[in-house]
């Protein structure tokens, strides 16, 4: 599952192990260590909740946890869907973009990823 944090937004995207691991875990968890100490890791979560009405974010201590209502995870994994996108209210008025998608095939370049999904682009470019 890879991160990206840019500005008021956060994108996850995960590979179709990564995705089965998920609908069959109702949780997915990476880690980074940045530091010599044990405790010096940075932890991020894809988790499936049957009480969240919308999708969140948290952060406890080092972990930042995305969390999906359960019945918007199982729509996701269980289709064709490419990704859940969220807008989540954060202070001032602002909001976050939660994005979590599939993670398609490269078109240009290699792709040595087995268990990347197909690209709808690579039957365009043949």
């Amino acid at each position: 599952m890879k991160l990206r944090i840019h500005g008021d937004s956060i994108r996850l995207r995960l590979n179709r192990r990564e995705v089965a691991q998920f609908a069959a875990g109702g949780k997915l968890e990476e880690s980074c260590r940045y530091g010599p100490g044990r405790e010096d890791i940075f932890s991020y979560v894809l988790e499936a909740s049957r009480t969240a009405p919308e999708p969140t974010v948290r952060v406890a201590g080092q972990t930042l946890s995305v969390i999906l209502p359960e019945v918007t995870a199982e729509a996701w994994t269980g289709t064709e869907q490419v990704g859940v996108t969220a807008d989540v209210a954060i202070a001032n008025g602002k909001s976050m973009l939660i994005l979590i998608e599939k993670e398609f095939r490269r078109v240009h370049g290699p792709n040595s990823d087995p268990d990347l999904y197909p690209n709808p682009l690579e039957s365009k470019l043949r």
